[in-house]
């Protein structure tokens, strides 16, 4: 809406002069466009009482934006942070915590782990009656580090300034270089450079995190520790294509998993861990080498493959066969549980859903994505706007439009390079790996293939570290994985505060 001032005419007798009152200069399209895009910055302190006593710290949820050596705004990138109140900032560590995607937000790891509120779920990680509101966390991190809960550039609230500046930030290494930026920035602007640093990613916020940590050292800024939540560093173990048989070794462990937690394999496996390592021993002995014989294996070879598969995948054989040793993920979702016509979850593969048909391939729907989204996305608006009081005609966007993503041409998205560079150069640098054994999206053994292929000689492998949790990809959904992941990263930090 335009207001416009009417012309005031005043004569003056000893100077006759017309004086005159401009009209206020209208705003700009663009102006107009990035004014509704800029979030206002709200500070609220808070107290939570945690297992370990009372905890006081201030939340500020802002905008930092990213400019151009000429000062131009390219992309305001939305945080909330936590900071415990009156902590010294030499001692006191910060985590820079970010989803993955690319085009996920933060949403997830803020509302259901890290943050001092979340987001209800039954015990299990299923999903819960409507309505829904937040809850208190009495897993939160702020008992031993303040938080800083990162939107990338187009999600969340995190907004570019122009729609053709997508080739700027959506891409591998332009992500990573607009996180760079982002920490940097934050640092400043909060005065911690003096404090201790971790990165946590989940998802593809391994990738994303693990070249952050190698860029944030060419920068001089040295991370302690990153804590990879089933991340994945290397898209080579998730990306199935001809000739490429690391993605059905780095799946079948966990598909192993799930057979076993839906009672598909023989009485003789008591636990899933037992499960797991046995299926990782034959993959390492028997599996892999098979299928890198491919088509020179003889029938009866192949017939003795098929039926060690079958008996820990808890499937047929002959769909083994079927499927010349190379059983998909996608798949397995509706295999496994075909003759009750119900089908499993990717992001975990404990929830299920009822199908229509007990043919094809295709899923109606993944009830692992679906037993979140509605408790997540209820409960961050109303924590935004009740609690940290966050007024804004945006929309929190769960997951951005990314189009015209680039991955570096001719390869796989990997950072694995990245962690090894910096495992190498910093000896003080930790790393680790939070996996959940039902995670189908990106399997652990996805991530132990991937470190098993970094060249790193002992000392330096030590340096990295697993953890493993019975759930899926979001392992915090389960209320007992929740608080071992607490304990496990807790431990973790205090250990690289030690080194």
């Amino acid at each position: 809406m335009k207001l416009l001032l009417t012309p005031i005419l005043a004569c003056v007798l000893v100077c006759p002069v017309l004086c005159q009152l401009s009209e206020k200069p209208e705003q700009s399209k663009d102006d107009k466009a990035s004014a509704a895009m800029t979030l206002a910055e709200t500070k609220v302190d808070r107290t939570v009482v945690l297992p370990s006593g009372k905890l006081d710290y201030v939340a500020t949820a802002a905008q930092i934006p990213l400019k151009t050596r000429e000062g131009e705004v390219e992309c305001r990138m939305f945080y909330v942070s936590y900071e415990k109140r009156g902590a010294s900032p030499g001692t006191r560590p910060v985590t820079f915590a970010f989803n993955g995607g690319p085009g996920s937000a933060s949403i997830w790891l803020h509302m259901g782990s890290l943050g001092p509120k979340r987001a209800p779920m039954l015990p299990d990680g299923s999903l819960p009656a409507p309505p829904y509101s937040p809850e208190d966390n009495m897993d939160t991190w702020l008992d031993f580090t303040d938080v800083v809960m990162v939107d990338a550039p187009a999600c969340g609230y995190s907004r570019l300034a122009k729609p053709d500046l997508g080739s700027k930030f959506f891409g591998v290494r332009e992500d990573i270089e607009a996180f760079t930026r982002f920490v940097k920035d934050w640092l400043s602007k909060h005065q911690r450079w003096s404090s201790p640093l971790f990165i946590a990613g989940e998802s593809y916020g391994g990738i994303r995190g693990s070249g952050l940590c190698r860029s944030l050292f060419g920068q001089g800024i040295a991370v302690n520790g990153f804590i990879s939540i089933s991340g994945s560093n290397n898209f080579l173990t998730l990306d199935g294509m001809r000739g490429n048989d690391s993605t059905f070794i780095g799946f079948l462990p966990s598909m192993a998993a799930c057979a076993w937690y839906h009672k598909k394999l023989d009485s003789r496996f008591k636990t899933v861990d037992q499960v797991v390592r046995e299926s990782e021993k034959w993959v390492e002995d028997e599996y892999g080498p098979a299928l890198l014989r491919g088509d020179s294996l003889t029938p009866a070879e192949k017939q003795k493959i098929a039926d060690k598969m079958a008996s820990f995948l808890g499937i047929s054989s002959k769909f083994c066969m079927g499927s010349n040793l190379r059983v998909t993920e996608w798949m397995f979702f509706k295999e496994l549980l075909r003759e009750e016509g119900l089908s499993i979850g990717r992001f975990d593969g404990r929830l299920t859903v009822k199908e229509e048909l007990k043919v094809g391939n295709q899923e109606a729907n993944d009830p692992s994505d679906d037993a979140v989204t509605a408790p997540f996305t209820a409960s961050l608006h109303d924590y935004f706007q009740r609690d940290l009081g966050i007024k804004t005609d945006m929309q929190y966007l769960n997951y951005g439009d990314l189009t015209g993503w680039k991955s570096p041409e001719g390869s796989y998205p990997e950072t694995s390079s990245d962690l090894r560079a910096l495992l190498a150069a910093n000896q003080h640098f930790r790393v680790l790996f939070c996996c959940g054994y039902y995670d189908l999206a990106c399997p652990l053994y996805a991530s132990i293939y991937t470190i098993n292929h970094m060249g790193l000689d002992p000392e330096t492998r030590s340096h990295v570290s697993f953890a493993y949790y019975p759930a899926g990809h979001m392992m915090y959904i389960e209320q007992g994985s929740r608080k071992k992941f607490h304990d496990d990263v807790r431990t973790f930090v205090l250990d690289c505060l030690k080194s």
